[in-house]
């Protein structure tokens, strides 16, 4: 049959074909529809099948391959980075193994669109030595879906699946497979100690020569099943390009629109690869190119004196491919000579860019907006975490951004470090779970003075708006807190500004007599979460007084709503079109008072 697909909707048919009924993983884009696509399919195909999200990466791999290792068909989702977090049970489990089939679905971002990093899944797959597919398009996310299941079930070991943005988020008709029945199978966990429960020295010192044993049939059986069938189809050129992913996209377009006579040789398993037999190619050409993205995982594999690409200065280092790229490195190597067809003119009248920034409405915005006139900005130190609430860079609310759960640690760092300094930290409810309580516990426990405002919507809104732990009343912020040791004070977000400064005056009473963190929790909402945004936004649609607008230029560089706006008569104004009602404006943001709700001016 044919569909119509996002390459994260085949990926999530192809789990199913690959009869997978155990999913978990955490949401993170470009990978956050598979899961919850998954779920979508399961429930209109009434299979029995379990899909949740884990509290983190790390939750959500040790969930699914202990499903593994009980012989079940199952696959773990998470982005690059995600992938960060749960590597500490990957490194064990390349080890140890599996019986069924295990997938880590592992979406990479290059070019940084929505990730603190650009890393590559398939080094990270060289360094935990376990066999990695990089798909091309859609279909073949749905096609190494399916085979990437049955490669690790064949070798009992994880395998990585590594779609990019640029697979993740493009659409194309998809060939799936026809009448595909559902037959999952059954867990039953067997008792083997000296494999499941190994343990230094001995036990992990035999799994280390074995998992050496298995990339090496791993090796041959890429190159027999995947590898040499190709190579038949070359046609002897003088050049050889060698590829994989959305990189080999990319060569095969400039191929074919350039009308080149170059060998293109794709890999679809670009780790562990054959590398003896693949160099022994070499020979017959006159140059051997690698354009990959990111890393230059294959080139590290196969590098000879031959070999050009990354590491030898031809290919381009950081970002994702384009084809102007694709053309550079064929004429620093000098297999093209003629023009770049594909640099892009530059133009003289292009739009100014927009920079990212929190919703007209967003509770996130009043709350930076209090806390930094409550604590200054340049007597205070803002760190902060990954979510939407980096938004608040704009208002120059945030200093520092490392990873899920960085602002707590380095709350307490900058405390040791510059003490002279108040520091505040700011995380959102889910990262708060998923990184956040144990630097918090350690942080008690050492007595590191700081401000922790958790920020809780109750929802993973920048990856989507999937559920958090807290859809579990059982779960609450507030109570994992005080299990922690330390008093949570608790806000209510309210419109009124005027209640969100007094809220940080009060922390920064409490914060003079502590001797730890003072942490407080804001109950919010999302304003793209309708149902509660509506029971919550009082509608109160507000309009600039032009006689009381003085252009202090205070609303829109320190509050910072995107219906604000200057208009042809050098006067602030408010776009109805993004104004969303939440008459916040109204309170104290304007010095003279210049926003009045509408109808009054």
């Amino acid at each position: 049959m044919k569909k119509t697909l996002l390459g994260n909707e085949a990926i999530a048919w192809g789990l199913i074909h690959a009869n997978v009924d155990m999913v978990s993983g955490y949401p993170g884009t470009p990978s956050s529809e598979i899961l919850t696509t998954y779920q979508k399919y399961a429930k209109e195909l009434k299979i029995d099948a379990y899909a949740e999200w884990g509290t983190n990466e790390k939750v959500g791999f040790e969930v699914a391959y202990a499903g593994a290792v009980a012989g079940k068909k199952t696959a773990a989702t998470m982005k690059q980075v995600g992938l960060n977090v749960a590597s500490d049970a990957l490194m064990s489990a390349s080890y140890i193994g599996n019986l069924g089939g295990f997938l880590v679905v592992a979406a990479d971002d290059p070019g940084f669109h929505s990730s603190q990093t650009e890393q590559d899944s398939r080094s990270f797959a060289k360094f935990a030595r376990v066999p990695v597919l990089d798909p091309t398009d859609p279909q073949e996310a749905y096609e190494f879906t399916k085979a990437g299941v049955e490669i690790s079930e064949k070798f009992q070991i994880p395998t990585i699946l590594r779609p990019v943005m640029r697979v993740c988020h493009s659409r194309q008709i998809c060939d799936l497979e026809d009448d595909a029945s559902f037959n999952p199978i059954e867990g039953s966990f067997q008792r083997d100690i000296g494999r499941w429960a190994a343990v230094p020295r001995a036990g992990r010192l035999k799994q280390g020569f074995e998992i050496l044993d298995k990339i090496e049939e791993i090796k041959e059986f890429n190159w027999d099943v995947l590898i040499e069938p190709k190579v038949k189809k070359l046609k002897k050129a003088k050049h050889l390009i060698l590829s994989s992913g959305v990189a080999f996209a990319f060569v095969a377009e400039c191929v074919e629109d350039l009308e080149l006579d170059i060998d293109v040789l794709k890999f679809d398993m670009p780790y562990p690869l054959p590398e003896n037999k693949i160099k022994a190619l070499f020979d017959d050409y006159d140059s051997v190119v690698v354009i990959e993205e990111t890393y230059p995982c294959i080139e590290e594999q196969i590098k000879t004196d031959k070999v050009l690409g990354k590491l030898s200065g031809h290919g381009h280092v950081i970002d994702e491919i384009t084809k102007e790229k694709v053309l550079t490195t064929l004429k620093s190597a000098n297999i093209y000579t003629g023009e770049n067809r594909y640099d892009a003119p530059s133009y003289e009248e292009e739009l100014a860019v927009r920079p990212p920034n929190l919703c007209p409405g967003c509770p996130h915005r009043d709350i930076y907006y209090a806390l930094t006139k409550t604590f200054k900005k340049k007597k205070a130190i803002y760190t902060s975490d990954i979510g939407c609430y980096t938004l608040g860079l704009n208002q120059g609310a945030i200093d520092t951004v490392l990873c899920m759960g960085g602002s707590i640690s380095m709350a307490s760092g900058f405390a040791i470090a510059d003490p002279e300094k108040t520091v505040v930290a700011t995380i959102g409810d889910s990262t708060f779970i998923h990184s956040g309580v144990q630097p918090l516990i350690n942080a008690v426990y050492q007595q590191h003075k700081f401000i922790l405002v958790i920020l809780d919507n109750s929802v993973v809104a920048m990856t989507g708006r999937q559920i958090t732990p807290e859809s579990n009343p059982d779960v609450d912020i507030k109570k994992i807190v005080e299990g922690c040791g330390v008093e949570c004070i608790e806000y209510v977000y309210s419109n009124d500004i005027d209640k969100s400064l007094d809220f940080a005056k009060d922390l920064k009473e409490k914060y003079k007599n502590a001797n730890g963190p003072v942490v407080a929790i804001v109950r919010e909402f999302c304003v793209l979460d309708k149902d509660r945004a509506k029971e919550m936004l009082p509608s109160e649609y507000a309009e600039v007084d032009p006689e009381k607008c003085v252009t202090c230029d205070h609303c829109l560089k320190e509050y910072k709503c995107p219906p604000m706006a200057y208009d042809e008569d050098g006067k602030v104004a408010i776009d109805p079109l993004l104004c969303v009602g939440c008459g916040a404006c109204l309170n104290v943001v304007c010095p003279t008072d210049a926003f009045v709700l509408k109808g009054d001016s």
